[in-house]
């Protein structure tokens, strides 16, 4: 439970710093911050996406103490890409008055690349081992130097490239700062090895490039929104993006963190049969969190918009994050459902196949006549290409041998948030505002939620009775 609080509060604040970027630098320096911080995202995936993967996968307290050169050789690997990255980011700040950049973000762009890299590489290794106070005390280190660096730069500066690197130095100094829950003495003493260089190389890295393409979808929509209508356009749909993606991974991670170890370890204990089980599991737990919970940010858009959003962005915000949704489901439903099935079975390739089917689909979409490159059509493209890599990989599951879902449970999750939707829907009427909010709010987790409980999709009322239970039991303790 900890592990889900801790990254709902995560949620709120990147919600709330974003916010501030937003309405702090504008839309035409709030794009060039987007694009900068998306091109240092591309290249933290594909330098550094494996390390993050491998270690959720291969570490564990036991193996922590059976193979300590797994640690060993992972954290070699992560200095040695951080120091190389950062000698790279001098090289482009030196070249950058050459290729028409700005040198600052480029520097910056890669610094953030290595420490946002360092950062979750070091959440994967507390996830790994069930460390849930570790994990929860370096996501409020990060926050609140997120916030005081960040946002308090992009209020005092208005700079793109020093709110970049606030940005940079809170996850950076959150890493180092969180010592004591990290160290493995015996990951000292072992030699790193090339043999697991390998093994998790050939693992992590299939998954790495398929979040890389994914990845270069929306980069490549907002650097093309800023060639054809210029950096302000380009913020515009940013924003929506930006707040969309951020949501679908919170929410993702914040389950995932803790559901792909529950099938790590069943996997480890009790043979690859469990672990596939706990995988399907997973599936309809986190489709029946995942599904509600972005129709639910739909139903309440107006006034989400109208409380929080910028002024300046109103509007384009609304519409762009509509069009974006269904593309933002259907990623989600890929990175946090369907994957963890690849990964257990230890067969990532096609994950790659499915990421290279979005980005044809994104590039064919673009280049339909008439190619008339606005907003709308960029955000259209994105779904397009995020809805064709879903089917894509749902076509090529049997290669994973996975097991599914009861079909009770996937009939039940697309019944209760129809039904949720059929619910709040006529309340999208009400004036947008704070009281419209908590109206459409409530009425939609009543609804979703009695039908939940009701039917017990994913087993989910059985887990609530469980962890009400323990906790009775808990009080009643001495």
């Amino acid at each position: 439970m900890l592990i889900v609080l801790t990254n709902i509060f995560n949620l709120l604040v990147n919600f709330v710093v974003g916010l501030i970027v937003a309405k702090f630098l504008g839309p035409e320096s709030f794009g060039r911050f987007a694009v900068a911080i998306g091109a240092g995202a591309l290249v933290q995936v594909a330098f550094f996406g494996w390390l993050r993967l491998s270690a959720a996968r291969f570490y564990s307290e036991k193996v922590r103490v059976h193979r300590p050169e797994l640690r060993a050789s992972l954290d070699r690997a992560l200095w040695v890409l951080a120091f190389a990255l950062t000698l790279a980011g001098l090289a482009g700040a030196a070249a950058g008055e050459y290729l028409d950049a700005a040198p600052a973000l480029i520097f910056w762009a890669l610094a953030f690349a290595a420490a946002n890299g360092a950062f979750e590489y070091r959440l994967a290794l507390l996830r790994a081992r069930f460390h849930d106070t570790g994990y929860a005390s370096l996501i409020l280190i990060k926050n609140l130097l997120s916030l005081a660096l960040t946002a308090g730069l992009a209020w005092w500066t208005g700079s793109a490239a020093i709110t970049l690197a606030g940005t940079t130095m809170s996850l950076g100094l959150s890493a180092l700062l969180l010592g004591r829950a990290l160290r493995d003495p015996q990951a000292g003493r072992p030699r790193p090895r090339a043999s697991v260089l390998r093994e998790s190389l050939a693992y992590g890295l299939p998954l790495s490039a398929s979040l890389l393409l994914f990845a270069v979808i929306p980069l490549a929509n907002r650097a093309l929104g800023a060639h054809m209508s210029g950096f302000a356009d380009a913020g515009q749909l940013s924003l929506a993006q930006d707040i969309g993606q951020r949501l679908v991974l919170t929410i993702g991670y914040a389950m995932d963190q803790l559901l792909f170890q529950l099938a790590v370890r069943a996997d480890e204990h009790h043979g690859e049969a469990h672990g596939r089980a706990q995988v399907a599991r997973n599936m309809a737990v986190m489709a029946a969190i995942l599904l509600p919970a972005l129709a639910g940010v739909w139903l309440v858009l107006p006034s989400f918009e109208a409380l929080i959003v910028p002024t300046q962005f109103r509007g384009a915000f609304s519409n762009g994050l509509s069009l974006l949704m269904p593309g933002l489901v259907a990623y989600g439903l890929m990175t946090f459902a369907l994957a963890p099935a690849f990964q257990i079975a230890r067969r990532t390739w096609p994950v790659i196949a499915a990421a290279g089917v979005a980005c044809i689909a994104d590039a064919a979409i673009l280049a339909w006549p008439p190619r008339v490159w606005s907003l709308d059509t960029l955000a259209l493209a994105q779904t397009g290409a995020l809805v064709a890599g879903f089917v894509a990989l749902v076509a090529l599951s049997p290669m994973a041998r996975p097991q599914w879902p009861r079909l009770r449970d996937i009939i039940g999750i697309i019944v209760s948030t129809l039904a949720m939707i059929a619910a709040v829907y006529p309340l999208r009427a009400m004036e947008p505002g704070i009281e419209a909010l908590l109206v459409q709010a409530v009425c939609g987790a009543l609804v979703y939620g009695a039908l939940v409980l009701a039917f017990d999709i994913a087993g989910l009322r059985v887990a609530v009775a469980a962890f009400a239970q323990k906790k009775r039991a808990a009080r009643k303790r001495p």
